[in-house]
């Protein structure tokens, strides 16, 4: 059985390797100090939860969720930030577990909707999404880096 394992605060360098490996896959530059920096700020402030996705005592993967607002939306949001499924553990439902746990965390907690991002290409991603009953808004999506540290 898959469950969310959340990672406390002194425990979250053990992520790096697992992001490292995510990182790499989705071709993104991973700075080990931003991340452990942006992570660890978000615990703190209770902004956000990083968790293994675990069967028993193995690790199979990470989930990072982070907590915003939307005025539109009518309250409490939360970003499913990252996702990474080891390779080997692919193909056996564990991601759509592993979302599926999130989503009841946050109806638990009041939150209005759970939102993520995919790349364009990563179909597979996308349907799942799809199968767990997420849509595509199709709105664009924006930035303005104010940091680039």
């Amino acid at each position: 059985m898959t469950a969310l394992v959340p990672i406390d605060l002194p425990n979250l360098p053990e992520l790096l390797p697992w992001a490292q490996r995510y990182y790499l896959e989705d071709q993104l530059q991973l700075d080990p100090a931003k991340f452990l920096r942006a992570l660890s700020c978000a615990v703190i402030l209770g902004r956000g939860a990083a968790y293994w996705i675990a069967a028993g005592d193995e690790k199979l993967g990470y989930l990072i969720a982070l907590d915003g607002w939307s005025i539109e939306y009518g309250g409490l949001t939360v970003e499913l930030d990252e996702l990474f499924v080891s390779p080997d553990a692919r193909g056996q439902g564990i991601a759509g577990a592993a979302i599926s746990a999130l989503v009841q965390r946050c109806a638990a907690r009041g939150v209005v909707f759970v939102g993520m991002e995919t790349t364009p290409d990563n179909s597979r991603a996308g349907a799942l999404y799809q199968r767990l009953g997420f849509a595509d808004t199709k709105r664009p999506v924006y930035r303005k880096f104010l940091r680039h540290d």
